[in-house]
């Protein structure tokens, strides 16, 4: 008697390859493709520019490409930030010789405004000394004591501030006749400690002191002049 059983497909049965388990077999053998370079050329990839497909080889290349392309711009920004930064160094420098060359107070305040239009290249700079700090020989252009204590609210406890939305009034009062010229402007506190005064710097560009931008810089030019004013003047 022949016995008959059920078909058991259990011993054929093929178990499914996860992706996962794939990729850990690629990771795992890298050379992989290397020893069958004819799947190379069969693998196709769509194009990130839907301009139909590539393979994995020219998907490789531009990855490659992409890649060094972003190390040379990383690079760039390097450079250029290096040569900015020695640029800013080599100002400062200047600036902090003219300061301390000044032989008196008015020299001080006449070559300051020359020196900081010229070396950042600005539309208009002015220096202003709160009246009550005046006499003899200190003697410049003022501000209204409203103006100051507008000008000083603006600052708040910052000894620099960038100003791109300034309002007409107090454009005026900053740069006169060339306030139509400037679109943004810097405020410097003078302190020494007490606050007596401040320099603005006048820009024809919107972006230059936008107010979302540092003011390490800003606030160091002010404090080098208010060492030096401090230095030829009483307070």
């Amino acid at each position: 008697m022949s016995k008959q059983g059920g078909n058991n497909d259990s011993g054929n049965a093929v178990s499914e390859i996860s992706e996962e388990e794939i990729l850990s077999y690629l990771e795992k053998h890298p050379d992989l493709l290397m020893k069958h370079p004819d799947l190379l050329e069969k693998l196709q990839i769509p194009h990130n520019t839907g301009q139909g497909m590539v393979s994995l080889i020219e998907r490789q290349v531009e990855v490659l490409r992409d890649k060094n392309r972003q190390q040379e711009e990383r690079l760039l920004a390097l450079v250029n930030n290096a040569q900015q930064n020695e640029e800013i160094t080599e100002k400062l420098h200047h600036y902090s010789l003219q300061l301390s060359s000044a032989s008196s107070i008015n020299e001080l305040l006449q070559n300051t405004a020359t020196e900081l239009q010229q070396l950042f290249d600005l539309a208009v700079v002015s220096i202003y000394i709160k009246p009550e700090y005046q006499n003899g020989s200190l003697q410049t252009s003022t501000l209204t004591e409203k103006t100051f204590a507008a000008l000083f609210d603006t600052l708040g406890k910052d000894t620099s501030s960038c100003q791109n939305a300034l309002d007409d009034e107090l454009l005026t009062a900053l740069f006169g006749d060339d306030s139509s010229a400037v679109k943004s402007c810097a405020l410097l506190a003078l302190d020494t400690p007490h606050r007596v005064g401040l320099i603005a710097l006048g820009a024809s560009e919107r972006e230059r002191f936008s107010p979302h931008m540092g003011t390490l810089i800003l606030s160091r030019l002010g404090e080098q002049f208010s060492t030096a004013l401090k230095r030829n003047h009483d307070f």
